[in-house]
């Protein structure tokens, strides 16, 4: 087998995988489709093997040796972000820089005020921000394309949980169960007999709905299943369901026309809630990394009287 020592080829394999196309790897990059295809077709030559499965369609999946060259490489190329980082730190070349992945609710609830703080702390620094779901965001990190990772976690068997990841917890974000005004709903039994609003089968946020309502002994119909928070709050605003919802999601809600309320007297012992976790690889030390992961942190704690 040749030398793999080309970092192109081996981003372009993890974009590939990533996003489960030619083309959907080749707009992520900024490529043309046919780069995308000479990158894939050079490494397998490199490799002496099949990298990648070809679907109809233009689909891919990746091969055995896939998977395990995609897994060495994510590790190659968070090694090689970390050293760049180290020389640059040495030569003090130029302002630092440091890319934050953060899931949605947190990019437009936590992170902006975050920010704003930080630049006076550290005019200098160069800020790359991408807004990613954590399991994309794990990638990321991993292939040194993140440095710092905001990410969320509603079980605690769920991820991030890779020994090889550095993790913080920032705090706890309650979730709320909302309901909108005008109907009536102002306590938990309220709630019981009512449609809900919730993930689909098996998210971590319906997970999350099961075993909590379980516990105090609910039965939850779930009558309308999305995976975004601001459907959910349209659906329960108009009083079509009730719905577990983030502080930080609930308190971005404005509009006068469809007020929401909170059912507040959910058992204390059993208040459903998700951990917001700041992660980072553990040889990628920063201290702009350390104080922004502070100011979330008081943003998190802020949510509970939001």
């Amino acid at each position: 087998m040749k030398d793999v020592g080309d970092t192109r080829l081996l981003r372009t394999l993890l974009a590939v995988m990533r996003h489960g196309s030619m083309s959907g790897a080749a707009a992520a990059l900024g490529y043309v489709p046919s780069a995308v295809s000479q990158h894939i077709a050079r490494l397998e030559q490199q490799v002496g093997t099949e990298l990648l499965s070809r679907r109809p369609g233009g689909g891919v999946s990746p091969t055995a040796v896939g998977r395990a060259l995609a897994d060495a490489a994510a590790h190659v190329l968070a090694a090689t972000a970390d050293f760049q980082r180290l020389a640059d730190n040495i030569a003090q070349s130029g302002a630092p820089e440091v890319s934050v992945g953060v899931y949605a609710t947190a990019a437009g609830r936590l992170l902006p005020t975050a920010l704003a703080t930080l630049r006076t702390s550290h005019p200098d620094v160069v800020l790359h921000v991408t807004e990613t779901e954590p399991v994309h965001g794990l990638r990321g990190l991993r292939t040194g394309e993140i440095d710092l990772l905001l990410a969320y976690r509603y079980l605690p068997e769920d991820p991030p949980n890779a020994a090889d990841l550095q993790i913080r917890e920032l705090g706890r974000e309650p979730l709320w169960l909302m309901a909108a005004q005008g109907t009536g709903f102002t306590a938990l039994d309220d709630c019981r007999a009512s449609d809900w609003a919730a993930g689909h089968l098996g998210t971590p946020d319906r997970r999350l709905l099961q075993r909590w309502s379980h516990r105090i002994d609910l039965h939850p119909a779930v009558r309308y299943e999305t995976d975004d928070y601001h459907t959910a709050l349209a659906l329960i605003a108009q009083g079509l369901a009730v719905g577990l919802v983030p502080a930080s999601v609930v308190g971005g809600w404005h509009d006068p026309a469809r007020p929401v309320t909170r059912i507040a007297d959910l058992p204390a012992a059993h208040r459903p809630e998700r951990e917001v976790l700041a992660v980072t690889r553990p040889r990628s030390s920063h201290p702009v990394v350390d104080d922004l992961s502070d100011l979330l942190a008081a943003a998190v704690a802020a949510t509970h009287g939001v």
